[in-house]
């Protein structure tokens, strides 16, 4: 016999807003420093509560049922309620403290955020990011959902829902593995990208949206001038695609500097293609910044 429903329990939301959003209960347990078993009993609980099965158990993952996407979507906004009221609360008490619910396409996430979230934390102890890394177009579906208050991408979307201000400026390069015939040349021209293979990013890549958008202005096709070889999933998996000599590439300065010192990739300048772009800072217009929120951005325009 299901209980009543007003006994639903929002730290049994909690844990099961995790398992759903990470797919598994072993990985939820551990986010949370939990044991398996208890994760799985809270959830259990939460079925029998609601008279139905919220998740779906398939070979080895979790999905949530029709009900449990529901579920989803309420317990998200409940515990984003709950997170602005301790934030408000130790706001109001001169404290910033809790979580910063980030994210950063591939360049912001792994190459600009961990370099400013260092000194922010020790400006403020109490705080813990929270960074989620994945393409722009993922950041931005993530913003949307709420499931980041802030986001960091390579290209300003259309979505009117959003926000988008430009916080930093980023140079593209043609990188090419050391050894490689182009190195030797002090600048290249533009048609020569279309005897190199390219190695990319995956089409929500904003480096390779930015890319595109410079070959258009120049009045060439970028499908036409670019033989794409391979594409990969990570800026380092690229990186290590083009030290092992296979194709050239598009990156951004900042994610190579180290293998150029090294020498292990070298830059090639293309003559007449200014090869420049802008990072943004993304949030959602409807919903209010958290203080946390509000100080990072704060702490970002005055570094």
């Amino acid at each position: 016999m299901a209980r009543s429903k007003n006994d639903l329990d929002l730290r049994k939301l909690e844990l099961f807003y995790w398992v759903a959003e990470l797919k598994s209960f072993s990985r939820a347990a551990e986010h949370l420093s939990l044991r398996q078993p208890t994760v799985s009993a809270h959830v259990r609980e939460l079925e029998e509560t609601l008279g139905a099965k919220i998740l779906n158990r398939v070979g080895g993952g979790v999905s949530p049922t029709a009900l449990g996407q529901l579920l989803l979507e309420q317990a998200r906004a409940l515990l984003a309620l709950r997170r602005e009221t301790l934030v408000a609360l130790d706001h109001f008490q001169g404290r910033v403290k809790g979580e910063l619910m980030i994210g950063g396409s591939n360049i912001p996430g792994e190459y600009i955020l961990p370099r400013k979230l260092g000194p922010f934390i020790k400006k403020y102890p109490e705080v813990k990011p929270i960074l989620r890394i994945g393409d722009s177009a993922g950041i931005v579906e993530a913003v949307l959902d709420g499931k980041v208050e802030l986001g960091f991408v390579g290209f300003k979307g259309g979505d009117r829902r959003l926000s988008f201000q430009r916080i930093w400026k980023d140079q593209m390069v043609v990188a090419v593995p050391k050894g490689h015939p182009w190195g030797r040349l002090k600048a290249s021209d533009l048609k020569n990208l279309c005897k190199g293979g390219f190695g990319w990013r995956e089409g929500g890549s904003g480096t390779l949206r930015s890319f595109r958008r410079l070959l258009t202005r120049k009045g060439q096709k970028p499908e036409k001038l670019l033989h794409v070889i391979m594409e990969l999933g990570s800026t380092e998996a690229i990186k290590e695609a083009l030290i092992a000599g296979l194709g050239v590439s598009i990156l951004s300065r900042t994610s190579i500097q180290r293998e150029i010192e090294d020498g292990l990739l070298k830059e090639v300048p293309i003559r007449g293609l200014k090869l420049e772009r802008d990072f943004y800072q993304v949030f959602h217009r409807g919903r209010t910044l958290s203080p946390i929120s509000q100080a990072f951005i704060h702490f970002l325009r005055h570094q």
